[in-house]
């Protein structure tokens, strides 16, 4: 939790007295909008920046707990980690998380909304995250182009509360497995909140099993579901 607090304040300073009225409400610092996403919302709530949409957390308050809450549940062999892919960025709140279980490893973060880096790099000091690289970018052009083998890749991409569609399609995660070292894993974020999405959940869990050796379902919260795939 240090860490996360540390990663959040390095950017625009606080407002002391912002930062006591948002453990009674939400303080919004600014509401904007983007060719990507049509509302952003940058505000304070409990003495911590965070991003929103209109309807869903970007960065570091409901994901940030769910990421939490995965991490310490699922195991991952991070002293074998030393690359790491994240596809939709955001303000980088999966960093710190990261950072606490392997304090060395490489981090490359692909975000395609400029908007979103910007207020990150104002807000959150996205550019003072030690040995973490942050590309401007579309997952799925950055995946057709890359050739480097990540250990984990975090697909964490959102249109407000909804995955694109180009990012369930066979293509793009076959396009994760060639990405990935011989014992890599893909960490897919979705979330499930109603019968349309929950379906979607179950066909893209099948695609994945058909790519993947083995796929495993993990439910968080009320509306979190992870898949998490190995390479072998």
């Amino acid at each position: 939790e240090a860490i996360s607090n540390r990663c959040c304040y390095i950017g625009l300073k606080m407002n002391s007295f912002d930062r006591f009225l948002s453990y009674l409400h939400p303080i919004y610092v600014e509401v904007t909008k983007s060719e990507i996403n049509p509302r952003i919302e940058l505000c304070i709530r409990k003495g911590r920046y965070i991003l929103n949409s209109s309807n869903a957390n970007y960065s570091y308050h409901g994901l940030y707990e769910l990421f939490k809450k995965f991490f310490r549940k699922v195991p991952m062999d991070w002293d074998r980690v030393d690359n790491v892919l994240v596809l939709g960025f955001g303000a980088g709140c999966v960093v710190p998380l990261i950072r606490g279980y392997n304090a060395e490893c490489s981090i490359v973060g692909v975000e395609i909304d400029s908007k979103v880096i910007e207020l990150a790099r104002n807000y959150f000091g996205i550019d003072e995250f030690r040995n973490t690289q942050v590309v401007h970018g579309d997952a799925v052009d950055y995946l057709a182009r890359c050739r480097k083998a990540f250990d984990i890749i975090i697909v964490d991409i959102f249109i407000d509360r909804d995955v694109p569609s180009a990012v369930e399609s066979p293509e793009f995660i076959a396009s994760l497995h060639n990405c990935l070292t011989p014992q890599g894993k893909v960490i897919f974020n979705k979330m499930a909140y109603n019968k349309k999405t929950k379906a979607e959940v179950e066909k893209v869990y099948s695609i994945y099993k058909e790519i993947f050796p083995m796929v495993t379902l993990y439910k968080f919260m009320i509306t979190g579901r992870i898949l998490v795939a190995s390479a072998n």
